[in-house]
């Protein structure tokens, strides 16, 4: 385990302004109570420190790269009179060899090969230093520096190195000897040696596991051959398909839609895609979502439907997002990325000799990805940051998949809108009306905070979890499915025609469901209004000059009067098609249209004949049936929500 005095001294060199910090938590050993027994915790850092992470690397980067004299700071005061040795090399060594710390080096011969002199075969002296040796390098012999090597690189305790197979021998003998000294064991059994056929493996790296250079991984991707890495991707695939087939398996159907997104598919896969680029084929992956997402609702996505749901959450998909749509975009930005810190990843020997990004053909494959041939805008951004070297500081895949998803919408829309046409199942008004209710739905469930059901919490109140029955209906109304196989005369009011789309289920006035609606959303509501000790009124007459108004909710604080009014609006009903053209101009159109018309106008007259207007305020609360509320809604409910979680 890692010497806390190490840490320390580490941080004093990287990081003095976290000194004080490092010394709160780690100056002094702390202890462990299990019943009547008490272990005392000496090393390492502590689980659930948020800078552990950081504490870590500091200290094993002094590991990696011991420091130069003239690089050690000068003692503070209070490290001086702690109970930290002087000399942490000269500390007592491992406290827990079993402890597998920093695993995973991997050697070989990046340079063209030099073979390695058998024992006994000459005189070393006589012969040339190694082209790439130290020696040769100009650096003074023993020296064991950075310049020895071809690449030096760590992720917190995965590291790679690679060079002249003696030059890593020796790099490794005295990384043991150093990581010994602060407390800390290589892991022999989790590393590999990647080296060319027929090589002599020096005593140094004796007993470590070789595989061929053409099979080499790093932090879990490969980066051997072609062929290799073709088959890496295809066995990535189905562990990626059998993860999705137990999560299509369990009971509860919105834990497993919620773990399909954030723990299957493309988040699975997203780092792969940035090693490995669209030369390889994820379409399978894309596949397998798809299906899983059919299990797991019930429902059979068509071309448009499953292109929708592809989309992000906040352009009103389900955010299941396509691994072969994105996977050149997420290589093209890696390469990107990896140029910009290349030179702290290889040595200053072998940088000039590091391949361009022009003579790349993985990187050149994903430029020439036919999936991005429709985005010239993305192209064109492509190309200047190939110019100018300059990646957005690291978030050109964020930028280019935020545009290339916009115009994937954009286009998504116009296809349905003009398919509809096309079919000749609508004519005239109907058939514009229906135009305008698929934009609307679209924008509607794009709306702020409109998409905060879909994907349920860990920590949230077992209610808001959604049944099977229920998900099923919201996804489909979501992406446009129908409801129901086939119309029918509603039940409610027995006039009315039930569509399949379940427009008029949501529009119609009959059975009380909409005051139901209505009158859910105020408790809850309320609810929150109490937890944040608001002593709110519901339903209550507040006004002096008028009995007859009763506000859903009011509440005073510091002062003023707070008037809450409820509403729940459903953007596509026929009746009012000037709520769907205004849903499908914006983001919660709708609800910002019912507000402005109907809400603001009904107290607007009354709290102006209140003796004091200004110690009253009025908040509509207006929310469509896709989830998408009126600007004002989310400023009103802000002092609510806030009081009820403190």
């Amino acid at each position: 385990m890692l010497r806390r005095e190490a840490i320390i001294r580490s941080v004093n060199r990287h990081a003095p302004q976290l000194l004080g910090y490092a010394l709160a938590a780690y100056e002094k050993h702390s202890a462990l109570v299990v019943g009547d027994r008490e272990i005392s915790s000496e090393c390492g850092v502590q689980q659930g420190d948020p800078l552990g992470p950081l504490l870590f690397s500091l200290a094993l980067h002094d590991v990696v790269v011991p420091p130069s004299p003239e690089e050690q700071p000068p003692v503070p005061a209070a490290l001086a009179s702690s109970q930290v040795p002087a000399d942490s090399a000269s500390a007592t060594p491992v406290r827990d060899s079993g402890q597998p710390e920093p695993a995973g080096a991997i050697g070989g011969q990046p340079t063209p090969p030099v073979p390695a002199q058998a024992p006994g075969s000459g005189d070393p002296a006589a012969s040339p230093p190694p082209a790439g040796s130290s020696a040769a390098r100009g650096a003074p012999e023993g020296a064991l520096s950075q310049a020895e090597l071809d690449l030096l690189t760590f992720f917190l305790d995965d590291g790679a190195a690679g060079g002249e197979l003696d030059s890593l021998g020796r790099w490794l003998r005295d990384f043991e000897d150093r990581a010994t000294a602060v407390g800390l064991r290589l892991n022999r059994g989790k590393c590999r040696l990647s080296v060319a056929p027929g090589a002599t493996i020096p005593e140094a790296l004796q007993g470590i596991e070789t595989c061929p250079l053409d099979e080499i991984q790093h932090l879990g991707v490969p980066c051997g051959s072609p062929e290799k890495m073709r088959v890496f991707v295809e066995e990535a695939a189905k562990g990626a398909e059998r993860k999705m087939r137990m999560i299509a398996s369990l009971p509860d159907a919105h834990v497993a839609l919620t773990l399909l997104k954030f723990c299957a598919g493309f988040v699975s896969v997203v780092h792969l895609m940035r090693a490995v680029g669209a030369v390889f084929d994820f379409a399978g992956i894309d596949q397998a979502t798809q299906s899983c997402l059919a299990t797991i609702t019930g429902i059979e996505t068509d071309a448009s439907a499953w292109a929708l749901a592809s989309l992000p959450v906040r352009l009103g998909g389900l955010g299941l997002h396509s691994c072969a749509d994105t996977a050149a975009i997420a290589h093209i930005a890696a390469t990107f990325d990896g140029e910009a810190c290349l030179s702290s990843l290889v040595t200053p020997y072998v940088l000039p000799h590091a391949m361009l990004l022009n003579e790349d053909d993985t990187f050149l494959a994903s430029l020439e990805d036919p999936r991005l041939a429709p985005f010239d805008s993305v192209l064109e951004k492509i190309q200047d940051v190939l110019q100018a070297r300059d990646n957005y500081g690291g978030r050109g895949q964020k930028v280019w998949s935020t545009t290339v998803h916009g115009e994937r919408r954009k286009a998504l829309l116009d296809s349905m809108t003009e398919e509809l046409g096309r079919s000749g199942q609508l004519q005239g008004p109907a058939l514009a009306l229906k135009q305008v209710q698929i934009r609307a739905r679209i924008q509607s469930c794009s709306g702020q905070h409109a998409s905060a059901w879909l994907y349920g919490n860990a920590e949230a109140d077992p209610r808001l979890w959604l049944s099977p029955a229920e998900l099923a209906v919201a996804i489909r109304l979501r992406l446009g499915l129908p409801i129901a196989p086939m119309p029918s005369i509603c039940r409610l009011c027995g006039t009315g025609s039930a569509d399949v789309d379940g427009v008029h289920a949501r529009s119609c006035f009959s059975g009380g469901r909409r005051t139901r609606m209505h009158n859910a959303l105020r408790d809850v509501i309320a609810d929150f209004a109490r937890r944040g000790l608001l002593a709110p009124a519901v339903e209550r007459s507040v006004f002096s000059n008028t009995e007859r108004k009763r506000p859903d909710i009011s509440y005073v604080r510091d002062g003023t009067t707070v008037v809450l009014d409820v509403a729940v609006t459903f953007p596509l009903q026929p009746s009012n098609p000037q709520y769907a053209k205004r849903a499908a101009e914006k983001p919660g159109g709708a609800a910002t249209a019912y507000a402005t018309a109907v809400k603001e106008g009904k107290y607007r007259g009354i709290i102006d004949n209140e003796p004091n207007p200004r110690e009253w305020l009025a908040v509509p609360l207006v929310v469509d049936t896709f989830g998408a509320w009126c600007p004002g809604a989310v400023w009103g409910l802000a002092p609510v929500l806030a009081g009820a979680r403190c």
